[in-house]
Order: structure tokens, then sequence, then C-alpha cells
């Protein structure tokens, strides 16, 4: 299992190299270098966010080993490229669409995706556990399902075209508060210590029920927001309280629900 792994964490790191690579190769970045910044620095804090997960609430035979904590981390890294990979199968991806197309609109779902992807894993390094088989099934599990919500919203709506062909910003800013916001839920739905598989999968359901209301009041906002498209200001700051209030919801949420 660990030679597996280590496998995984070299080819990842490969990946993310020839992704930096590329990042920073593409000269026709003018009006979206924010974009490009926030591209590069976001897999760095997201990497910090689990290594400071991993420093304070991983197990304690992990905390204690710098060994341990490191190969984790490194962990954390590749599961980002495998967030990565599954979002460009409901088509977005981030080469293309952020740095080679300079879409803004396709840069927020890839945020919000890269951050949701971290928060998965990261939940699922929270408890003791037998070992890194746990991680991985809990991490496993949580993006699954993070990624399996957003693949049925998606479908339902067309937000891939709508973020990637009509470059909707304001769709694009919805997408990725709203699937950053079910990475904390399914992140802390798997959070804990490792008792069984069954009670692992039971205490899953039973905590992260609550991303049915998430997935219900999104579809609910799309069809308002189908009606207001000739209104693009109102839009845009109607966009940015609905990811606030996908986020907040989200953190109350998980904050009242603990670590189970």
């Amino acid at each position: 299992m660990e030679v597996f792994s280590f496998l995984g964490i070299a080819f990842a790191l490969l990946l993310w190299f020839r992704s930096y690579r590329a990042l920073f190769k593409v000269r026709q970045f003018h009006t979206n270098k924010w974009h490009r910044s926030l591209l590069a620095t976001l897999p760095v804090l997201c990497t910090l966010f689990i290594a400071v997960i991993l420093l304070r609430w991983s197990s304690p035979d992990v905390r204690s080993d710098t060994g341990w904590t490191l190969f984790y981390t490194a962990g954390g890294l590749a599961w980002l490229q495998l967030g990565l990979f599954l979002l460009s199968l409901t088509g977005v991806a981030a080469r293309e669409d952020v740095v080679e197309r300079q879409n803004p609109a396709a840069g927020w779902v890839v945020y919000g995706a890269m951050i949701g992807t971290a928060s998965c894993y990261a939940g699922s390094n929270i408890g003791s556990g037998p070992g890194p088989e746990v991680v991985l099934f809990c991490a496993a599990l949580s993006t699954a399902f993070l990624f399996g919500s957003w693949l049925l919203l998606e479908r339902v709506f067309s937000l891939a075209d709508q973020v990637t062909i009509e470059r909707d910003e304001t769709a694009g800013i919805r997408a990725g508060g709203w699937i950053l916001s079910l990475g904390l839920i399914f992140g802390g739905a798997v959070a804990g210590d490792w008792v069984s598989l069954e009670s692992t999968i039971r205490d899953f359901f039973h905590y992260s029920w609550v991303a049915l209301l998430f997935l219900l009041g999104a579809m609910a906002v799309e069809r308002i927001f189908r009606r207001l498209m000739s209104r693009r200001t109102l839009m845009r700051n109607a966009s940015v309280l609905v990811a606030a209030t996908y986020f907040l919801a989200a953190v109350r949420y998980v904050t009242w629900r603990g670590i189970h």
C-alpha cells in the first residue's frame, strides 16, 4: 500500500511541476494576471492548510513523526491533482480554461474545487486510524460525493457550458462558492477517529445529509438566476452574496456538528 502511495505522490508532483511550468510559460496574460497569481498560490495555501490540520488534529503517531507528516502532506498535493482531473472531466480545466483562454469564470470554479478537494482530504486526516488505507478510503468517499454532487448540478443547468463557453463569471462565482462549501461538509463528515468501515459510512451519511439541502438550494438559486440574465451588475453582486451564504452556512454547520 505504501509503495503505491509513494508512486502516486511522485506522479502527482511531476504533474504539478508540469502545471507550474505551463502556468509561467504562457505569456498572453494581460487583464487576468490576478487569476494567474491566484492559480499559482492557491495550491500552496491548500497544502499549508492540510499541513496545519495534520500537525494539530491528525493521529498522534503522525503528528509525532515528521516523515509521516510530510508523507501525508505530499499526499494532499496528489489529491489536489485528482480533484482538478475530476473537474476537467465535467468540462472545466485549470490549464486550458484559466491559463490559456484567460477565463475568469472558470477560475472561480477551479478555485472552489481545489479548496473543496483540500477540505475533503484534510478531514480524512483528522482523528486516529490504523494507517494510510483509512485516510485513502475517507478521502475517496468524501471526494466522490463532492464531485458527484457537482456533476449532478452541472448536468441539470449546464454550468460548465455557462462558465467555459458563455464565460459567465457570475455562474462561476456561485458554482465555486457552492462546491467549496460542499467540500467543507463532506470533509467534516469523514473527520474523527476510525472505528469500523460500517461506522464510518453510517456516520458519513448521518453527518452529510445537509448536502442535499445545499443541492436543492443551488437548483432553486440557478433557476432564479436564469431569469436575471439581462441584469449583469445585479447578478454579480447577488452571486457574490450567494457564494458567501453557501460558505458561511457550511462553516456554521461544520462548527455546530464538530468532529464525531
